[in-house]
């Protein structure tokens, strides 16, 4: 009789050790099977996505912006004269200014997309209008500076500039190992010539906003005069409201104007004289 309980007992031993390897076998399995159907399908959304994404065709043009709403530009094409809207929410923008009507640009977009607004995928600056019509300018550090020199230090390069016929806008004057934003002509690595220099602690003031020019008087008419810089170059600036004869020859001004002072005539807003 013990042995056949025994006997029994060894039996009983051996089916749960048959069972539970079954149900490790089964559950290595199911894991095996789950992970492959996992990686499997992260495959094929993933080809989906690279099919998707070598499915968009795209197409350009070019055209000049007339009108601005938001993340919509209205742009008139110059292929086909046609104005078209474009949103430009989620496109790629490539641009130095701010959008302006008048701007040319290259939009780049689904090809034969029936959308309205057009969905844009990229649109570049090609031309602005607010560029044309805007001195550049230099943001960096002042490393020295003199009545005619101010030397400029941007990204571990320095610049010589200079400043004798700028107009400067600072509370405390030209501060080495200050921030300043020079507005130029010419190029920076030749001597520029700085026609504005506004320190940091003038940024937010409406004199900064101005800009300006310092010169001597070489002729006067009465609605245009031209200014002699130090490096003897000549500007000419015109108004219809303004009596420049009374200024003569010699004399020092200060003329503050509108656009660039590369224009061949500059529009003159105000003119000071100075001592």
């Amino acid at each position: 009789m013990k042995k056949t309980w025994l006997a029994m007992a060894v039996l009983a031993m051996a089916l749960g050790a048959t069972a539970c390897s079954s149900d490790k076998g089964g559950e290595t399995a199911a894991t095996t099977v789950a992970e492959s159907t996992t990686a499997a399908t992260q495959a094929s959304e993933s080809a989906e996505t690279e099919e998707t994404e070598e499915e968009v065709e795209e197409e350009s043009m070019t055209g000049v912006i007339t009108g601005i709403n938001g993340d919509i530009l209205t742009v008139l094409s110059d292929d086909d004269g046609n104005e078209k809207d474009y949103d430009i929410s989620k496109a790629e923008v490539s641009q130095e200014f701010p959008f302006s009507e008048g701007d040319l640009v290259e939009i780049m977009f689904p090809y034969e997309t029936t959308e309205d607004p057009v969905p844009a995928i990229s649109v570049e600056v090609l031309e602005s209008v607010i560029a044309q019509n805007t001195d550049p300018s230099a943001t960096g550090t002042v490393k020295e500076a003199d009545d005619t020199t101010l030397t400029l230090e941007m990204e571990g390069e320095s610049y010589s500039i200079n400043i004798a016929n700028a107009y400067v806008v600072a509370a405390d004057g030209i501060a080495a190992g200050k921030e300043a934003t020079v507005t130029y002509i010419g190029d920076l690595d030749d001597e520029a010539m700085a026609v504005k220099v506004v320190m940091e602690d003038s940024y937010d003031t409406e004199e900064a906003k101005l800009n300006a020019f310092v010169g001597k008087v070489v002729q006067s008419e009465e609605n245009n005069i031209v200014l002699e810089s130090a490096n003897e170059d000549f500007y000419t600036f015109v108004s219809d409201d303004t009596d420049f004869t009374k200024y003569s020859a010699g004399e020092t001004l200060r003329i503050f104007y509108t656009g660039t002072i590369t224009d061949k005539e500059i529009t003159a807003d105000k003119v000071e004289k100075l001592k």
